[in-house]
């Protein structure tokens, strides 16, 4: 991460459009931990079926680095 801007973040669907993979998967993985992420407070839980999920991009660097065959 270059250290003169901040991180940015990507949503669920962000993330899972850089793999192919759908939002259901993205939220498994991340309740497995095997994604890093950082969930965001709610201000009326009972509106929102799913939890506001933000992932920092260096977490694709990562996941990609970890999760390589090669």
């Amino acid at each position: 991460m270059d250290s003169g801007r901040p991180e940015r973040y990507l949503s669920v669907k962000e993330f899972g459009g850089v793999f192919g993979w759908g939002d259901d998967t993205i939220r498994r993985l991340i309740s497995r931990k095997v994604i890093r992420a950082v969930i965001l407070p709610q201000a009326n839980p009972r509106k929102n079926t799913h939890r506001r999920i933000r992932i920092p991009e260096s977490e694709v660097a990562r996941f990609v680095r970890v999760h390589s065959n090669a």
